[in-house]
């Protein structure tokens, strides 16, 4: 059963590498019937975040789906082969069903242990089955994956005080800022599960009002809904007044253009800082607002800084040229990159391990089984044909008997089979679990005859 992953991350990969190898939720059926279009793909699922992009298929032939797959991934980012070769990885079986449960478990991300991923694992393999995408090997190791991103964080330390790209990013526009966010106006652009944590985030941490804005005004005002009596809210269906009175913008769409370009941003937080975002309370509210403005711009942190830009969606929401608007600080995800917190990170990472090399013996045992059931199939059908036949051929000799008579013939018959096959069924999964079943594969249908299908 070759199984296989492609793909880039933030280890590896430069962000706009990674910007270009995106594939926005929006493409992401398109690109499944592009990687299923290959001739070595049989399942394909693409899990595409801001920390990563990979492909994971279930190939006919090893060498030559991974060349495939590797193709696929250069021509969609423009990117030559050769150039993606020395940032891309790839991993084979078990090593590729060991990638995919560590990144499910947030062994793999940029903040260690984040619980952001094991969401959007999931989500991917539901995309891909909903396209026909995912069949019966990938929804397997994916449903695995996701219980394993379940027990990691269940049974290890590595979830504790885990935040996520979002925790980390607040924190670096605390810093820039030279304040904490309390008492703030945000602005979350996006409605999705990075703007849903968003919003739970800065309510948390005691924003002074939130504004939502999404492409779609449904999916907008069920995430304000969560932040019913948390913090004051509203839902902006204009771009431009969803920025207006912003002192902190978290870009979180998965749109695959910029949404917020040098005039746009310039225009309304640049030019437009003595307004207050729409909604607020009350004049106190107001006040309150513009007097925080005030302050942002002369406390510690970077001088100057009247409105903080977080964009954590790649590819990135905001155009790089507004970082260099007075009084704008940008912040992508390469700056929480670097003050991502991996501080005693390798004992958390020891005891999350030993569980990963637990569920990938799971994982290697089902994968032999499986390499040995067609065979089983194909030996029990054939076996199953001949009996029916051989009843058919004494019908004649069988009409007198009554029908519990012939229950029990059909009984006996079924049993001698039955009793006939278990011992090399048995043997075959044996084999299995000790890696070494081909050789019985092979002279099985070799004395068989079965069909090379195993159907």
């Amino acid at each position: 059963m070759p199984l296989l992953v492609v793909g880039c991350n933030h280890l590896r990969a430069p962000l706009d590498v990674l910007e270009r190898l995106a594939v926005p939720a929006d493409d992401l059926p398109k690109a499944l019937r592009g990687v299923l279009a290959l001739e070595h793909v049989t399942e394909a699922v693409i899990v595409s975040t801001c920390n990563r992009v990979e492909v994971y298929a279930h190939v006919t032939r090893f060498h030559p789906g991974l060349q495939e797959v590797r193709g696929w991934l250069a021509e969609r980012g423009d990117v030559h082969p050769q150039d993606l070769d020395e940032v891309q990885y790839s991993f084979h079986e078990d090593h590729a069903a060991a990638h995919l449960f560590a990144v499910a478990g947030g062994l793999d991300s940029m903040v260690i242990g984040e619980r952001q991923i094991a969401g959007q694992v999931k989500q991917a393999m539901e995309v891909a089955r909903e396209e026909g995408a995912a069949r019966r090997v990938l929804q397997r190791v994916f449903r695995q994956a996701v219980s394993v991103g379940r027990r990691v964080r269940r049974e290890s330390r590595i979830g504790e005080g885990a935040s996520s790209m979002v925790d980390v990013g607040l924190a670096v526009a605390d810093e820039r800022r030279g304040r904490p966010l309390a008492g703030a106006n945000v602005t979350v652009l996006g409605a999705g599960e990075l703007g849903a944590l968003t919003a739970r985030r800065v309510a948390d941490l005691g924003a002074g009002h939130v504004t939502v804005w999404n492409r779609s005004r449904d999916k907008a005002e069920r995430l304000a809904a969560r932040l019913e009596g948390r913090v004051p809210h509203h839902v902006e269906l204009e771009l431009a007044a969803a920025l207006s009175g912003a002192e902190v913008v978290v870009c979180t769409t998965g749109a695959s253009q910029p949404i917020l370009d040098r005039e746009l941003v310039e225009r309304h937080l640049v030019h437009g800082r003595t307004e207050v975002a729409p909604g607020a309370q009350d004049a106190a509210a107001a006040t309150t607002a513009t007097a925080i403005t005030a302050a942002t711009a002369t406390t510690a942190g970077t001088p100057g800084v009247t409105a903080v830009l977080l964009a954590l969606g790649v590819p990135r929401n905001v155009e790089p040229g507004c970082g260099s608007l007075p009084g704008i600080e940008l912040i992508d995800v390469t700056d929480v990159r670097d003050v991502a917190d991996r501080e005693h990170a390798d004992a958390l990472l020891a005891e999350a391990r030993v569980i990963l090399d637990e569920e990938v013996a799971r994982f290697r045992a089902w994968n032999r089984a499986a390499d040995v059931e067609p065979t089983i199939r194909a030996l029990r059908g054939q076996a199953e044909g001949v009996r029916l036949a051989e009843l058919d051929r004494l019908r004649g000799k069988l009409a007198s008997l009554d029908e519990d008579q012939r229950a029990a013939v059909d009984a006996l018959t079924r049993g001698i089979v039955n009793t006939l096959l278990h011992p090399p069924t048995v043997r075959l999964k044996e084999l299995a679990d000790l890696g070494g079943a081909e050789p019985g594969i092979e002279l099985l249908h070799e004395l068989f005859d079965l069909p090379e299908s195993g159907s």
